[in-house]
């Protein structure tokens, strides 16, 4: 039975002194697109010895071999090895129990191939990243940490790199179509300084800092006409607060869970780059000897990408 893959997606950008630059020239004058030809390069010359920005802790983020590139097209892809250490484990053989490797040393560590593509386009702040997700082997906890160190390590040390969550919108439209809406949560960031002035007061009431949620369940689901106003709520411009028709008073998010075939996302009207980004695509997956074709990968991310372009405002 083949795997299930499971493509993410990311924006990149990078800060210098609270502004985003173009990433073509993200220290007025480099380019980030060339930066990665270096980091790639070092990673896989330089196995494990990248450390973190602390210089405390190396990081388990290696190149078997250098990455396809496209300079025309200003992309990279190819296969991370990551690694997880410091856990005693065995591989055995299913069939017989029998065990073929007992690994008992902190310094051993078990590393997956995972794909992933990059895009970093001219004259823009934010660049496309499309990572393989892999149980127990994620890259992102690795890669922005890795590459925030090597851009120290290049000198460029008033820099900072992020790598932010973008949901790709074809998740959020099959489960809001197909899936069940079983959970409703207006977010408020201040709470009632006195729960008894707040219940005896109609809700009148001085705010201290605190969280303040206002949840609506069903074990079932939630009426559709929730769905229509919720859906109306996340495609229109939001602006610091958000404006809960038919209530006195602003709430900070919104908040809701849908369920499809016992899968449960949480969506986040303002802050939806806190959405896990993962979609499946294993049935547009062409497979070879239980493996998945990098063309059919690269396929897959060009696409995801090409999409989420589509909802990116034109000047960012």
């Amino acid at each position: 039975m083949n795997e299930r893959i499971l493509l993410a997606s990311y924006a990149i950008r990078i800060k210098h002194k609270k502004e985003y630059a173009y990433l073509s020239a993200f220290n007025n004058v480099d380019d980030f697109y060339n930066f990665l030809k270096k980091f790639f390069d070092y990673i896989f010359r330089n196995v494990n010895q990248l450390k973190d920005r602390a210089g405390n802790e190396n990081i388990h983020l290696t190149l078997d071999e250098i990455p396809t590139s496209n300079d025309s097209e200003r992309i990279f892809y190819g296969y991370f090895s990551s690694g997880v250490s410091g856990d005693k484990y065995k591989v055995k053989d299913i069939a017989t129990n029998t065990t073929l490797i007992d690994v008992d040393r902190k310094n051993h560590a078990s590393f997956r191939d995972v794909f992933f593509y990059f895009y970093i386009p001219k004259n823009k702040s934010i660049g496309y990243l499309i990572l393989q997700r892999k149980t127990h082997f994620g890259i992102k906890t690795k890669l922005t940490p890795a590459l925030n160190s090597f851009l120290a390590k290049e000198g460029y040390m008033e820099n900072n790199l992020e790598l932010k969550n973008i949901i790709h919108i074809s998740v959020y439209e099959h489960m809001m179509q197909f899936g069940k809406l079983k959970k409703v949560e207006l977010v408020k960031n201040k709470i009632p300084n006195n729960l008894e002035d707040y219940i005896n007061n109609n809700q009148n009431y001085q705010q201290t800092r605190g969280t303040f949620r206002t949840s609506f369940t069903s074990r079932t689901s939630l009426p559709d006409n929730w769905k229509t106003y919720i859906d109306r709520l996340l495609k229109k411009e939001l602006n610091e607060t958000i404006e809960i028709d038919g209530l006195d008073d602003s709430f900070t998010d919104l908040e809701f869970q849908l369920d499809l075939n016992g899968k449960q996302k949480t969506f986040y009207i303002k802050n939806q780059h806190r959405v896990q980004p993962d979609i499946d695509v294993t049935s547009n997956i062409k497979f070879e000897n239980e493996a998945p074709t990098t063309e059919s990968l690269v396929k897959n991310a060009r696409e995801l990408i090409d999409d989420i372009i589509k909802l990116v405002p034109k000047n960012v």
